[in-house]
């Protein structure tokens, strides 16, 4: 019995399905017509609600705005921080772009909805240019532009402002570090869309950089923008738009802990020849001043990044002077051995020392004030010259003046060929 009442139940259900059927099975097209005509016209209480059903009532977000015209974009970059890598010479931008376009399909009467001049609109819900950015470092990953909101005004015009974060590969240059710059570049593309149907525009300068936040190791400058057309399939082309940066240190810092010790490594070099031969202070500072050399240059390799092709120039530099207290050391050790020699002195080497000797500048540079109490102002005394082992001193002196000034030649000329030219 039971089993017999349920299925006169289910009978009954099926015979009166057709009286609460609410989705009906089939809808014919003049419904459908029907339903699309009334769409614009649906009243509500909220003239904000029914504006917004107006607008996208038969709206395609895929088309452009207008398929027989093309639709110009205007685009402008606003950048707020940047953060560089200087050993990959990739450059993280977070900034904000604002585009703007004409929507003709978008336009309405402010008088019909309460004076409504502008609407609040997702950027999925109408149609947004397909804009790129060909900067990522990453080349599987280009970047498109995230949702955002929109701001849509009753003349068309659609105002939209993104915030991006772009990671852009750089050309860094590392010669003239710490004063280095490096170039950077950003471009934006419409892929999908030709220019017959969108042309990028730069809005004016096309960049904003008054709300950019200064950074504490890098000076941050706009150069300029430039739109190019680039060809594609098919014989079309496609707009580009390209925004080139310059990144210059801030090189306080790097003053203090390498060109300044390089400046005071130079100076102690040329104080090494400046001392008597025979002082032991002569060796200590000459022994002192290799060893810093070798210290600062380890320290300068720890701050230099990835240099790629060209040396950086402070390192050209330390590895000159380097050389030049080497050569100072060797020096200081040879003529203190010079110098006590006491076997006779070949004869061009005592003319020379005679010449020298003989000459004011010579002596005052040469000759110690007990030698000048033993010879007269204008001549020297040649048997006082002849001794062999006042002569091999002298010989020394000579060797050791012209030494400082061949050196202080040649850092005159590795500064002049190593400071940048800017």
């Amino acid at each position: 019995m039971r089993i017999l009442k349920v299925l006169g139940f289910f009978s009954i259900l099926f015979i009166n399905s057709d009286q609460f059927n609410v989705f009906p099975s089939f809808v014919d097209s003049e419904s459908i017509q029907k339903v699309k005509a009334t769409c614009n016209f649906m009243e509500s209480i909220s003239q904000l609600l029914n504006l917004k059903r107006n607008l996208f009532c038969d709206y395609d977000n895929n088309a452009t705005p207008n398929p027989s015209k093309t639709t110009n974009v205007s685009l402008s970059l606003m950048p707020k921080i940047l953060d560089f890598d200087e050993e990959n010479g990739d450059i993280s931008l977070h900034s904000w772009i604002a585009l703007n376009w004409m929507d003709p399909q978008l336009i309405w009467t402010p008088s019909d909805y309460e004076e409504i001049t502008f609407v609040h609109v997702k950027s999925w819900q109408i149609w947004s240019p397909n804009l790129y950015a060909d900067t990522i470092a990453d080349i599987s990953d280009r970047n498109r532009l995230p949702t955002t909101e929109c701001l849509l005004y009753n003349s068309g015009l659609v105002s939209c402002v993104f915030a991006v974060k772009f990671i852009s590969k750089c050309n860094p240059d590392f010669t003239y570090w710490p004063y280095d710059k490096h170039q950077c570049r950003v471009t934006f593309f419409s892929w999908k869309e030709t220019t017959g149907q969108v042309n990028l525009q730069i809005d004016g300068t096309g960049i904003f950089m008054n709300d950019y936040i200064n950074d504490t190791m890098w000076d941050f400058k706009f150069i300029n923008s430039t739109k190019r057309v680039i060809n594609s399939t098919s014989n079309e082309t496609s707009p580009w738009i390209t925004y080139d940066f310059l990144l210059t240190r801030h090189h306080g810092k790097m003053n203090a802990s390498t060109i300044v010790p390089a400046i005071a490594l130079m100076m102690l070099t040329l104080v090494v020849l400046c001392l008597d031969l025979k002082s032991i202070e002569r060796v200590m500072v000459a022994c002192v001043n290799f060893i810093c050399h070798l210290l600062s240059m380890y320290v300068v390799q720890l701050h230099l990044p990835y240099n790629g092709a060209n040396t950086p120039h402070i390192l050209l530099f330390y590895r000159e002077s380097l050389g030049l207290a080497t050569f100072a050391l060797i020096l200081t050790a040879l003529l203190r051995k010079v110098e006590d020699m006491t076997t006779d002195i070949p004869s061009w080497i005592s003319l020379a020392t005679t010449f020298v000797l003989n000459n004011k500048a010579g002596r005052f540079l040469i000759l110690k004030d007990d030698d000048l109490k033993t010879t007269d102002r204008d001549n020297v005394n040649e048997e006082n010259t002849n001794a062999p082992k006042s002569s091999w001193k002298y010989f020394s002196t000579i060797i050791d003046w012209l030494s400082f000034f061949c050196i202080v030649l040649t850092y005159a000329i590795v500064l002049i060929i190593l400071l940048p030219v800017s």
